[in-house]
Protein backbone atom coordinates (compact mmCIF):
# COMPACT_ATOMS: atom_id res chain seq x y z
CA UNK A 1 0.00 0.00 0.00
CA UNK A 2 1.21 3.69 -0.68
CA UNK A 3 2.19 5.60 2.37
CA UNK A 4 0.76 8.96 2.17
CA UNK A 5 1.56 11.95 4.79
CA UNK A 6 1.92 10.63 8.31
CA UNK A 7 -0.40 11.58 10.93
CA UNK A 8 0.71 14.57 13.60
CA UNK A 9 -0.24 12.25 16.04
CA UNK A 10 2.65 9.44 16.78
CA UNK A 11 -0.05 6.33 17.18
CA UNK A 12 0.56 2.85 18.21
CA UNK A 13 1.31 0.06 15.87
CA UNK A 14 -1.51 -2.20 14.92
CA UNK A 15 -0.96 -4.38 11.76
CA UNK A 16 -4.07 -5.90 10.53
CA UNK A 17 -7.07 -4.09 11.83
CA UNK A 18 -8.60 -3.70 8.73
CA UNK A 19 -9.59 -6.46 7.19
CA UNK A 20 -8.65 -6.96 3.32
CA UNK A 21 -10.74 -4.92 1.43
CA UNK A 22 -9.84 -3.96 -2.12
CA UNK A 23 -11.89 -1.10 -2.77
CA UNK A 24 -10.85 0.31 0.50
CA UNK A 25 -7.63 -0.14 -0.60
CA UNK A 26 -7.85 1.48 -3.98
CA UNK A 27 -9.18 4.72 -2.40
CA UNK A 28 -6.39 5.10 0.14
CA UNK A 29 -3.75 4.30 -2.42
CA UNK A 30 -5.23 7.25 -4.49
CA UNK A 31 -4.67 9.78 -1.95
CA UNK A 32 -1.84 8.87 -0.65
CA UNK A 33 -0.38 8.56 -4.15
CA UNK A 34 -1.52 12.31 -4.81
CA UNK A 35 1.11 12.85 -1.80
CA UNK A 36 -2.25 13.67 0.79
CA UNK A 37 -2.86 11.96 4.08
CA UNK A 38 -5.70 9.08 4.50
CA UNK A 39 -6.89 7.62 6.94
CA UNK A 40 -9.84 5.05 8.18
CA UNK A 41 -12.02 6.77 10.81
CA UNK A 42 -14.55 6.56 13.19
CA UNK A 43 -17.07 3.33 13.25
CA UNK A 44 -15.51 1.57 11.32
CA UNK A 45 -12.39 1.64 13.45
CA UNK A 46 -14.32 1.31 16.66
CA UNK A 47 -16.25 -2.29 14.93
CA UNK A 48 -12.72 -3.76 14.05
CA UNK A 49 -11.23 -3.12 17.60
CA UNK A 50 -14.36 -5.07 18.80
CA UNK A 51 -13.92 -7.50 16.33
CA UNK A 52 -16.20 -6.86 14.13
CA UNK A 53 -16.05 -6.68 10.00
CA UNK A 54 -17.62 -2.94 9.43
CA UNK A 55 -20.19 -3.19 7.09
CA UNK A 56 -18.74 0.34 5.48
CA UNK A 57 -16.08 2.55 6.17
CA UNK A 58 -15.19 6.78 6.20
CA UNK A 59 -11.85 8.44 5.37
CA UNK A 60 -10.49 11.35 6.70
CA UNK A 61 -7.81 13.01 4.56
CA UNK A 62 -5.78 16.59 4.14
CA UNK A 63 -6.92 16.72 0.59
CA UNK A 64 -9.50 19.29 0.20
CA UNK A 65 -13.17 18.42 -1.14
CA UNK A 66 -11.75 19.48 -4.98
CA UNK A 67 -8.93 17.73 -4.46
CA UNK A 68 -10.60 14.46 -3.46
CA UNK A 69 -13.15 14.79 -6.57
CA UNK A 70 -10.57 15.61 -9.41
CA UNK A 71 -8.40 12.43 -7.76
CA UNK A 72 -11.29 9.60 -9.04
CA UNK A 73 -13.72 9.21 -11.88
CA UNK A 74 -16.69 8.60 -10.20
CA UNK A 75 -17.76 10.92 -7.25
CA UNK A 76 -20.93 12.40 -5.42
CA UNK A 77 -20.59 15.42 -3.66
CA UNK A 78 -22.92 14.63 -1.08
CA UNK A 79 -21.87 17.06 1.27
CA UNK A 80 -18.94 18.87 -0.10
CA UNK A 81 -20.19 22.12 1.86
CA UNK A 82 -18.88 20.50 5.19
CA UNK A 83 -16.19 18.56 3.32
CA UNK A 84 -17.64 15.02 2.71
CA UNK A 85 -17.29 13.23 -0.61
CA UNK A 86 -18.91 10.10 -1.77
CA UNK A 87 -16.36 8.34 -3.89
CA UNK A 88 -17.48 4.85 -5.70
CA UNK A 89 -14.80 2.57 -5.83
CA UNK A 90 -15.65 -1.22 -7.09
CA UNK A 91 -19.21 -2.26 -6.28
CA UNK A 92 -18.22 0.08 -2.53
CA UNK A 93 -19.23 3.27 -2.11
CA UNK A 94 -16.86 5.25 0.38
CA UNK A 95 -17.63 8.80 2.62
CA UNK A 96 -14.25 10.59 1.99
CA UNK A 97 -14.37 13.87 4.45
CA UNK A 98 -11.73 16.77 4.87
CA UNK A 99 -9.85 17.49 7.93
CA UNK A 100 -11.04 20.86 9.31
CA UNK A 101 -11.95 22.78 11.67
CA UNK A 102 -15.11 24.43 13.03
CA UNK A 103 -16.48 27.27 15.12
CA UNK A 104 -19.82 28.32 15.89
CA UNK A 105 -23.11 25.71 16.28
CA UNK A 106 -25.51 28.46 16.16
CA UNK A 107 -28.25 26.24 15.06
CA UNK A 108 -27.41 23.48 17.63
CA UNK A 109 -26.74 20.66 14.94
CA UNK A 110 -24.06 22.10 12.56
CA UNK A 111 -20.93 24.25 12.63
CA UNK A 112 -21.43 27.96 11.22
CA UNK A 113 -18.32 27.94 9.77
CA UNK A 114 -16.21 25.34 8.81
CA UNK A 115 -11.72 25.41 7.73
CA UNK A 116 -9.86 23.07 5.74
CA UNK A 117 -7.35 22.01 7.68
CA UNK A 118 -4.28 19.40 7.95
CA UNK A 119 -4.20 18.07 11.58
CA UNK A 120 -5.35 14.81 12.18
CA UNK A 121 -5.41 15.17 15.97
CA UNK A 122 -7.43 18.24 15.62
CA UNK A 123 -10.04 16.40 13.53
CA UNK A 124 -10.57 13.99 16.02
CA UNK A 125 -11.32 16.56 18.85
CA UNK A 126 -13.97 17.83 17.37
CA UNK A 127 -15.88 14.33 17.55
CA UNK A 128 -18.39 13.13 19.83
CA UNK A 129 -16.80 10.26 21.88
CA UNK A 130 -13.92 8.66 22.64
CA UNK A 131 -14.60 5.43 20.74
CA UNK A 132 -15.53 6.87 17.61
CA UNK A 133 -12.82 9.55 17.76
CA UNK A 134 -9.41 6.83 16.48
CA UNK A 135 -8.20 6.70 13.03
CA UNK A 136 -6.18 4.17 11.59
CA UNK A 137 -3.22 4.16 9.11
CA UNK A 138 -4.25 1.17 6.97
CA UNK A 139 -0.16 1.39 5.24
CA UNK A 140 1.63 1.69 8.73
CA UNK A 141 -0.35 -0.20 10.23
CA UNK A 142 -0.85 2.55 12.92
CA UNK A 143 -3.78 3.54 15.39
CA UNK A 144 -4.22 6.74 16.09
CA UNK A 145 -6.23 7.40 19.49
CA UNK A 146 -5.50 10.53 21.11
CA UNK A 147 -8.31 10.52 23.46
CA UNK A 148 -8.11 6.71 24.37
CA UNK A 149 -10.47 5.58 22.90
CA UNK A 150 -9.58 1.37 22.85
CA UNK A 151 -9.41 1.84 26.87
CA UNK A 152 -12.62 3.05 27.02
CA UNK A 153 -14.29 0.38 24.56
CA UNK A 154 -12.60 -1.98 27.01
CA UNK A 155 -13.76 -1.16 30.29
CA UNK A 156 -17.12 -0.54 28.40
CA UNK A 157 -17.37 2.97 29.46
CA UNK A 158 -18.68 6.02 27.12
CA UNK A 159 -17.18 9.09 27.50
CA UNK A 160 -17.40 12.26 25.42
CA UNK A 161 -13.94 13.72 23.98
CA UNK A 162 -13.02 16.56 26.00
CA UNK A 163 -15.82 18.40 27.87
CA UNK A 164 -18.84 16.78 27.84
CA UNK A 165 -21.28 19.54 28.06
CA UNK A 166 -19.62 21.33 25.22
CA UNK A 167 -19.75 18.48 22.80
CA UNK A 168 -23.62 17.92 23.23
CA UNK A 169 -24.29 21.53 23.01
CA UNK A 170 -22.35 21.57 19.57
CA UNK A 171 -24.78 18.93 18.65
CA UNK A 172 -28.46 17.95 20.17
CA UNK A 173 -28.28 15.10 17.65
CA UNK A 174 -25.27 13.66 19.92
CA UNK A 175 -27.65 13.07 22.95
CA UNK A 176 -29.33 10.47 21.20
CA UNK A 177 -26.38 9.01 19.97
CA UNK A 178 -25.42 8.89 23.32
CA UNK A 179 -27.77 6.43 24.50
CA UNK A 180 -27.97 4.82 21.61
CA UNK A 181 -24.14 3.46 21.71
CA UNK A 182 -24.95 2.30 25.45
CA UNK A 183 -26.59 -0.61 23.95
CA UNK A 184 -23.61 -2.66 23.01
CA UNK A 185 -26.42 -5.47 22.05
CA UNK A 186 -25.03 -8.87 23.41
CA UNK A 187 -22.06 -7.05 25.48
CA UNK A 188 -24.42 -5.77 27.54
CA UNK A 189 -24.90 -2.25 28.54
CA UNK A 190 -21.79 0.50 28.39
CA UNK A 191 -23.01 3.29 30.49
CA UNK A 192 -21.39 6.74 30.73
CA UNK A 193 -19.41 8.81 32.91
CA UNK A 194 -20.24 10.82 35.40
CA UNK A 195 -19.40 14.17 33.21
CA UNK A 196 -20.97 12.54 30.20
CA UNK A 197 -24.22 11.63 32.53
CA UNK A 198 -24.92 14.88 34.06
CA UNK A 199 -24.34 16.58 30.37
CA UNK A 200 -27.12 14.59 28.97
CA UNK A 201 -29.70 16.12 31.61
CA UNK A 202 -28.71 18.97 31.32
CA UNK A 203 -28.72 19.38 27.88
CA UNK A 204 -31.65 17.54 27.05
CA UNK A 205 -33.37 20.84 25.74
CA UNK A 206 -30.89 21.00 22.72
CA UNK A 207 -33.29 18.07 20.94
CA UNK A 208 -35.68 21.01 19.95
CA UNK A 209 -33.16 22.34 17.53
CA UNK A 210 -32.86 18.74 15.95
CA UNK A 211 -35.24 17.97 13.10
CA UNK A 212 -37.80 15.56 14.40
CA UNK A 213 -36.58 13.40 11.58
CA UNK A 214 -33.15 12.63 13.51
CA UNK A 215 -34.58 12.22 16.71
CA UNK A 216 -36.98 9.31 15.12
CA UNK A 217 -33.97 7.85 12.98
CA UNK A 218 -32.19 7.56 16.78
CA UNK A 219 -34.72 6.49 18.66
CA UNK A 220 -35.99 3.84 16.02
CA UNK A 221 -32.55 2.22 16.32
CA UNK A 222 -32.65 2.51 20.18
CA UNK A 223 -36.31 1.04 20.59
CA UNK A 224 -35.08 -2.29 18.34
CA UNK A 225 -31.57 -2.95 20.29
CA UNK A 226 -31.29 -5.88 22.15
CA UNK A 227 -31.33 -3.81 25.25
CA UNK A 228 -33.33 -0.86 24.79
CA UNK A 229 -35.50 -1.83 27.92
CA UNK A 230 -32.55 -0.41 29.79
CA UNK A 231 -31.87 2.22 28.07
CA UNK A 232 -35.11 3.70 26.71
CA UNK A 233 -35.61 3.10 31.10
CA UNK A 234 -32.48 6.05 31.47
CA UNK A 235 -33.95 8.30 29.08
CA UNK A 236 -36.97 8.17 30.78
CA UNK A 237 -35.07 8.74 34.31
CA UNK A 238 -33.28 11.28 32.28
CA UNK A 239 -36.14 12.74 30.95
CA UNK A 240 -35.39 12.53 27.81
CA UNK A 241 -38.44 10.81 26.63
CA UNK A 242 -40.52 13.65 28.33
CA UNK A 243 -38.58 16.15 25.86
CA UNK A 244 -39.02 14.01 22.91
CA UNK A 245 -42.60 13.35 23.61
CA UNK A 246 -43.85 15.74 25.70
CA UNK A 247 -44.40 13.17 28.62
CA UNK A 248 -42.86 10.60 30.74
CA UNK A 249 -43.79 6.84 30.64
CA UNK A 250 -44.56 4.28 33.58
CA UNK A 251 -41.86 2.29 34.52
CA UNK A 252 -43.22 -0.67 34.09
CA UNK A 253 -43.50 -0.20 30.73
CA UNK A 254 -40.04 -0.89 30.09
CA UNK A 255 -40.41 -4.37 31.83
CA UNK A 256 -42.65 -5.20 28.98
CA UNK A 257 -40.46 -4.29 26.55
CA UNK A 258 -37.93 -6.22 27.47
CA UNK A 259 -40.15 -9.61 26.62
CA UNK A 260 -40.66 -8.36 22.92
CA UNK A 261 -39.03 -9.74 20.24
CA UNK A 262 -36.57 -6.85 18.27
CA UNK A 263 -39.52 -5.48 16.52
CA UNK A 264 -39.90 -1.74 15.90
CA UNK A 265 -43.42 -1.33 15.49
CA UNK A 266 -44.65 -3.74 18.45
CA UNK A 267 -42.08 -2.00 20.90
CA UNK A 268 -43.67 0.86 19.47
CA UNK A 269 -47.51 -0.20 20.54
CA UNK A 270 -46.29 -1.22 23.68
CA UNK A 271 -44.60 1.91 24.17
CA UNK A 272 -47.70 3.63 23.47
CA UNK A 273 -50.11 1.55 24.70
CA UNK A 274 -51.93 3.59 27.33
CA UNK A 275 -52.63 6.12 24.47
CA UNK A 276 -55.88 6.00 22.61
CA UNK A 277 -55.35 5.17 18.69
CA UNK A 278 -55.69 8.75 17.26
CA UNK A 279 -53.10 9.40 19.88
CA UNK A 280 -50.92 7.16 18.55
CA UNK A 281 -51.42 8.15 14.57
CA UNK A 282 -50.96 11.87 15.52
CA UNK A 283 -47.41 11.06 17.60
CA UNK A 284 -46.66 8.98 14.41
CA UNK A 285 -47.07 11.35 11.84
CA UNK A 286 -45.26 14.20 14.08
CA UNK A 287 -42.31 12.14 13.82
CA UNK A 288 -42.89 11.47 9.81
CA UNK A 289 -42.47 7.80 10.00
CA UNK A 290 -43.21 5.78 6.83
CA UNK A 291 -46.99 4.79 5.92
CA UNK A 292 -45.81 0.93 6.78
CA UNK A 293 -44.94 1.45 10.08
CA UNK A 294 -48.24 3.94 11.34
CA UNK A 295 -49.91 1.25 9.50
CA UNK A 296 -48.33 -1.73 11.24
CA UNK A 297 -47.75 0.08 14.83
CA UNK A 298 -51.88 1.14 14.57
CA UNK A 299 -52.58 -2.32 13.96
CA UNK A 300 -50.89 -4.05 16.88
CA UNK A 301 -51.83 -1.30 19.09
CA UNK A 302 -55.34 -1.79 18.29
CA UNK A 303 -54.48 -5.94 18.84
CA UNK A 304 -53.27 -5.18 22.77
CA UNK A 305 -56.97 -4.08 23.40
CA UNK A 306 -58.61 -6.24 21.07
CA UNK A 307 -58.75 -10.38 21.28
CA UNK A 308 -61.09 -12.54 19.00
CA UNK A 309 -63.74 -14.83 20.58
CA UNK A 310 -63.43 -18.56 20.10
CA UNK A 311 -66.16 -18.63 17.50
CA UNK A 312 -63.74 -16.20 15.44
CA UNK A 313 -60.79 -17.59 15.62
CA UNK A 314 -60.40 -19.17 11.79
CA UNK A 315 -61.31 -15.57 10.56
CA UNK A 316 -59.48 -13.93 12.82
CA UNK A 317 -56.29 -15.89 11.51
CA UNK A 318 -57.11 -15.63 8.04
CA UNK A 319 -57.48 -12.06 8.20
CA UNK A 320 -53.95 -11.66 10.34
CA UNK A 321 -51.84 -14.27 9.44
CA UNK A 322 -47.96 -14.41 10.75
CA UNK A 323 -49.08 -11.18 12.69
CA UNK A 324 -51.19 -13.89 14.99
CA UNK A 325 -47.81 -14.16 16.14
CA UNK A 326 -46.82 -10.88 16.66
CA UNK A 327 -50.18 -10.77 18.89
CA UNK A 328 -49.55 -13.25 20.97
CA UNK A 329 -45.99 -12.42 21.83
CA UNK A 330 -47.68 -8.59 23.07
CA UNK A 331 -50.56 -10.37 24.64
CA UNK A 332 -47.86 -13.18 26.66
CA UNK A 333 -45.90 -9.64 27.41
CA UNK A 334 -48.78 -7.87 29.12
CA UNK A 335 -49.88 -11.40 30.75
CA UNK A 336 -52.83 -12.48 28.93
CA UNK A 337 -54.78 -15.67 28.42
CA UNK A 338 -53.16 -16.33 25.21
CA UNK A 339 -54.68 -19.70 24.60
CA UNK A 340 -57.24 -19.14 21.94
CA UNK A 341 -54.43 -17.25 19.79
CA UNK A 342 -52.76 -20.13 20.28
CA UNK A 343 -55.39 -22.40 18.48
CA UNK A 344 -55.59 -20.17 16.15
CA UNK A 345 -52.46 -21.07 14.63
CA UNK A 346 -54.17 -24.41 13.60
CA UNK A 347 -56.09 -22.89 11.61
CA UNK A 348 -55.18 -22.05 7.78
CA UNK A 349 -54.34 -18.43 6.28
CA UNK A 350 -54.11 -17.14 3.14
CA UNK A 351 -57.62 -18.75 2.22
CA UNK A 352 -58.90 -18.29 -1.33
CA UNK A 353 -62.68 -17.53 -2.44
CA UNK A 354 -63.50 -21.03 -4.20
CA UNK A 355 -66.57 -19.52 -5.90
CA UNK A 356 -66.03 -16.19 -8.43
CA UNK A 357 -68.73 -13.91 -9.13
CA UNK A 358 -69.54 -15.90 -12.77
CA UNK A 359 -70.81 -18.80 -10.62
CA UNK A 360 -72.73 -16.97 -8.24
CA UNK A 361 -74.72 -15.68 -10.71
CA UNK A 362 -75.26 -18.51 -12.49
CA UNK A 363 -76.66 -19.95 -9.18
CA UNK A 364 -78.93 -16.90 -7.57
CA UNK A 365 -79.60 -14.86 -11.37
CA UNK A 366 -77.93 -11.59 -9.81
CA UNK A 367 -76.49 -9.53 -12.04
CA UNK A 368 -73.54 -7.48 -11.29
CA UNK A 369 -73.67 -4.86 -8.47
CA UNK A 370 -73.12 -4.87 -4.81
CA UNK A 371 -75.79 -7.55 -3.64
CA UNK A 372 -73.95 -10.17 -5.93
CA UNK A 373 -70.27 -8.77 -4.17
CA UNK A 374 -71.69 -8.69 -0.55
CA UNK A 375 -72.97 -12.15 -1.06
CA UNK A 376 -69.98 -13.81 -2.52
CA UNK A 377 -68.03 -12.37 1.11
CA UNK A 378 -70.76 -13.61 2.89
CA UNK A 379 -70.32 -16.95 1.34
CA UNK A 380 -66.40 -16.46 1.62
CA UNK A 381 -66.68 -15.71 5.51
CA UNK A 382 -68.93 -19.03 5.99
CA UNK A 383 -66.03 -20.95 4.02
CA UNK A 384 -63.03 -19.57 6.24
CA UNK A 385 -65.23 -20.22 9.48
CA UNK A 386 -66.39 -23.89 8.78
CA UNK A 387 -63.34 -24.59 6.62
CA UNK A 388 -65.39 -25.42 3.49
CA UNK A 389 -62.59 -26.79 0.63
CA UNK A 390 -65.32 -27.67 -1.97
CA UNK A 391 -67.33 -25.54 -3.83
CA UNK A 392 -71.04 -27.87 -3.21
CA UNK A 393 -70.10 -27.29 0.53
CA UNK A 394 -70.47 -23.74 -0.61
CA UNK A 395 -73.67 -24.54 -2.63
CA UNK A 396 -75.01 -25.86 0.55
CA UNK A 397 -74.88 -22.68 2.65
CA UNK A 398 -76.12 -20.52 -0.60
CA UNK A 399 -79.80 -22.39 0.15
CA UNK A 400 -79.48 -21.96 3.74
CA UNK A 401 -78.71 -18.33 4.45
CA UNK A 402 -81.51 -16.18 3.43
CA UNK A 403 -79.86 -13.98 0.84
CA UNK A 404 -83.03 -12.58 -1.28
CA UNK A 405 -83.98 -10.68 2.57
CA UNK A 406 -82.26 -7.62 3.96
CA UNK A 407 -79.74 -4.83 3.18
CA UNK A 408 -76.63 -6.34 2.07
CA UNK A 409 -74.77 -3.82 3.37
CA UNK A 410 -75.30 -5.38 6.82
CA UNK A 411 -74.22 -8.65 5.62
CA UNK A 412 -71.41 -10.44 6.76
CA UNK A 413 -68.28 -10.10 5.50
CA UNK A 414 -64.65 -11.94 5.96
CA UNK A 415 -63.42 -9.45 8.04
CA UNK A 416 -61.87 -9.38 11.83
CA UNK A 417 -63.28 -7.70 14.27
Amino acid sequence: MEEGRAADDPGIEMHGLIPPNEDLVHVLDVLCAGGFGAWVVGGSVRDCILGKIPTDYDICTDATPQQVIESFDDTIPTGERYGTITVKSGNSMFEVTTLRTETGYGDGRRPDAVEWGTSLSIDLSRRDFTMNSMAYDCARGLLHDPFNGKVDLDSGILRAVGEAKQRLSEDGLRIMRAYRFMDRQEKGIWYPDNDLSSALIDNRSMLALVSIERVWNELERIIVGKNAHVVLSRMNDDGVLSAIFGYPFAKEIFGLIEKLPEDLEARIAMLFTYLKSDEVSSLLNRFKCSNKVIGRTKLLHFLLHKTPDKYDLRIYRNQLGDEVKTHISLMEAIGADISDLVKSLDYPTDVSCLIDGSWLMSKTGLGPGIKLGRLKDWLFRIQIERGYTRISQIETALCTISWTHGDPRDWPRPKWP
